[in-house]
């Protein structure tokens, strides 16, 4: 969801048959709009996690880039009563709205909720993998950093995906009045051909709002 995005009438009609976002779902995105920035995901592509991590039987996720929690809720109802999602956060006050997000949800004990920066605290969680999805949302000079870590620590058949990867349509080539430097710009772009290295994944890139690129690691 981004911050100049209205609900089409054809968006609306896909929420109303097939998102069903739930109550609890939905105050979290209201708050969102009410306090922060709203970069978080959309309604349609949380359940297109779900399905994916349903799909895959999928049980032990990280998540780089937590904000108030939003997608994290939709990945960890999909997970089950044994599955395990970590996800990182550096932002102070982002950190806290995702803590009071999750302190109240039915699947609050398979989130584990951690503080600092993202390079550091993928460090700590290593012992705990190999991990079956990581789902990329945060810091974009770091993009292909996390997946030097998503290709050592998620398993074959698993799934790395990165959200935002158009990087406003920089890396084809439009105009943006953002501020992107060189050094995401080529960072964004290394990230999405590496991904689409098809020796490596089976991948694809989802022509959302914002782009999403995906791939199921082959080796």
């Amino acid at each position: 969801m981004r911050a100049n995005e209205s609900t089409s009438k054809k968006l609306q009609y896909i929420y109303d048959t097939v998102i069903h976002e739930p109550d609890e779902f939905a105050w979290v995105r209201d708050r969102i709009y009410a306090t922060d920035w709203p970069i978080h995901i959309a309604p349609e592509e949380g359940r297109l996690l779900q399905l994916l991590i349903q799909l895959g039987g999928y049980k032990r996720i990280v998540e780089v880039g937590t904000h108030a929690g939003y997608s994290t809720l939709w990945m960890a109802a999909s997970l089950p009563r044994d599955g395990k999602i970590y996800t990182l956060e550096r932002s102070d006050s982002r950190h806290k709205m995702a803590s009071e997000t999750f302190q109240t949800n039915t699947n609050a004990s398979k989130i584990h909720l951690l503080k600092g920066s993202a390079l550091e605290l993928l460090k700590t969680i290593e012992h705990d993998g190999p991990f079956d999805l990581l789902f990329i949302d945060a810091d974009k000079l770091n993009y292909a950093n996390y997946l030097d870590w998503g290709e050592k620590n998620i398993r074959k058949g698993g799934l790395i995906i990165g959200d935002n990867t158009f990087l406003s349509g920089a890396v084809y080539g439009e105009a943006t009045t953002n501020r992107i430097s060189p050094t995401a710009l080529n960072a964004m772009k290394t990230f999405n051909q590496r991904l689409g290295n098809l020796e490596k994944y089976h991948s694809v890139m989802l022509p959302t709002t914002e782009g999403w690129t995906m791939g199921i690691k082959q080796f």
